[in-house]
């Protein structure tokens, strides 16, 4: 798992650097940055949230058993 999260983070990292150099770039017109800016910045919200989910499976605690039993009514069927 620390394979993954170290290769998002990574992936976030050079999201960062890209956007940096967009919002340094004085050549750019505003309204350009923006455009340039946006499928950076989802990417980046895409990213946070898988990493979250993946760190929300990494510290779960697994039961052994079948799920299935949990779904199983009171009368056996």
């Amino acid at each position: 798992m620390e394979k993954i999260l170290n290769c998002i983070d990574d992936y976030l990292n050079d999201l960062q650097k890209e956007m940096m150099a967009i919002v340094e770039d004085q050549s750019i017109p505003l309204t350009r940055k923006n455009q340039l800016m946006e499928p950076i910045a989802d990417q980046k919200k895409i990213l946070v949230y898988a990493k979250e989910a993946l760190i929300g499976v990494q510290n779960r605690e697994y039961q052994a058993g079948c799920g299935m039993m949990r779904y199983r009514s009171e009368d056996g069927s």
